[in-house]
């Protein structure tokens, strides 16, 4: 390779780093033991259009000196740490935050396939799409597809594939429906994902995988305010409220001894 490709070769990686195609937005706190994995799997990805902003919510551990550390060595990473009020607000300030038309959140305990992003830009590429679908990990097992035919039943049925790290979005599908909902605090995705199935969004569905998903949120564990939130979005987005309201009492009874078992450790 000659002197002046090897010049145009950085000149075209500083343009990539500098006009990004896809943000990859992280909400964090107290995560040093998972970082690192998410980190690494963005560092070895084959494209280069991107950047990486972490919305950090005072963590009390090592997190903030290991992103200091990844900052220094990676020009695509961005983050700051400060106060907020939840998962959907820190990836709100995230949004504002992100410098390109595209983005997907993933969690601090999830991590990417090495072509990922590639397989997301190749997708944007091929059909300039509002939301792209892929496939993910999860326990064990590689969910996604959509069935748009099943959001009367809730939006995971809709979605299966995660909204982390399974989810590519035109940010500026933002600016018709809104931010992520403080209404929501575990299900504001859901209620996101709803509002653009009720559009005119192109949606394109990609069978490859783009990752692992953890599945460790709160929303896992919470499995009440879960049935809840879900309810809620229901009602919100659906014609047959009636309807909605009996599936979600069957819910209740089918889940009761979990439910019950949660709400036995809550202390009065």
């Amino acid at each position: 390779m000659s002197g002046t490709e090897a010049l145009l070769i950085a000149r075209i990686m500083t343009d990539d780093e500098r006009d990004p195609l896809i943000s990859v937005i992280t909400a964090t706190r107290n995560v040093e033991s998972t970082i690192g994995r998410l980190y690494a799997s963005l560092a070895r990805q084959t494209y280069r259009r991107f950047e990486w902003i972490v919305m950090d919510g005072l963590s009390s551990d090592s997190t903030i000196d290991l992103l200091r550390r990844f900052g220094a060595q990676s020009p695509w990473l961005r983050f700051t740490s400060a106060a907020d009020c939840g998962i959907y607000d820190a990836i709100n300030k995230g949004l504002m935050a992100a410098k390109s038309p595209y983005y997907i959140v993933v969690g601090a305990d999830d991590v990417f396939t090495d072509d990922a992003l590639s397989s997301y830009a190749r997708a944007i590429a091929d059909g300039d799409p509002d939301v792209v679908l892929s496939r993910v990990r999860r326990d064990g097992s590689v969910v996604g597809g959509f069935y748009p035919s099943r959001g009367w039943i809730g939006h995971s049925k809709a979605f299966p594939v995660p909204h982390s790290v399974g989810m590519l979005f035109r940010k500026a599908l933002h600016e018709k429906y809104g931010m992520y909902s403080s209404r929501f605090p575990l299900l504001a995705d859901g209620y996101f994902l709803k509002r653009i199935l009720a559009s005119d969004a192109v949606i394109v569905d990609v069978n490859f995988i783009a990752g692992t998903f953890a599945h460790t949120g709160i929303s896992s564990v919470s499995k009440l305010q879960t049935l809840v939130e879900t309810w809620q979005i229901q009602m919100l987005t659906e014609r047959y409220r009636f309807f909605q309201t009996l599936m979600f009492i069957g819910k209740i009874i089918i889940r009761y001894p979990a439910v019950a078992r949660e709400l036995s450790k809550v202390a009065p």
